[in-house]
C-alpha cells in the first residue's frame, strides 16, 4: 500500500519533468548540429525526377523549425522551382 502511494507522486513529477524538457529544448541551442548539418542542401539540386522531392521534404521540416535562415530557404524554394522546370524539359 505504501508502495502505490508513493508511486503516484513519482510518476506525475517524471511526467512533469519529461514535458518541461522537451518543450523547451529547440533547435536553436543546438550550434554543433547547425555546424554538423551545415547549410549545403539549401539550393541543392537533384540530378533524377524524384530527387527534388527528397531535397524538398528534408528542407521543409529543416525551415518550418527555423533550422535554416528565410534567405536559406528562399534561396532553395527558388533553386528547386528551376531544377524541376529543367527536369521537364
Amino acid at each position: 500500500m505504501r508502495f502505490a502511494r508513493a508511486l503516484r507522486p513519482a510518476v506525475l513529477l517524471t511526467t512533469a519533468l519529461l514535458l518541461a524538457g522537451c518543450g523547451t529544448s529547440g533547435v536553436d541551442g543546438v550550434p554543433a548540429l547547425r555546424l554538423a548539418i551545415g547549410n549545403s542542401l539549401a539550393g541543392a539540386e537533384g540530378m533524377t525526377a524524384d530527387d527534388p522531392n527528397k531535397i524538398d521534404r528534408t528542407m521543409a521540416s529543416g525551415c518550418a523549425v527555423k533550422f535554416y535562415t528565410p534567405a536559406e530557404c528562399d534561396r532553395h524554394t527558388k533553386a528547386s522551382a528551376k531544377r524541376r522546370a529543367e527536369l521537364k524539359s
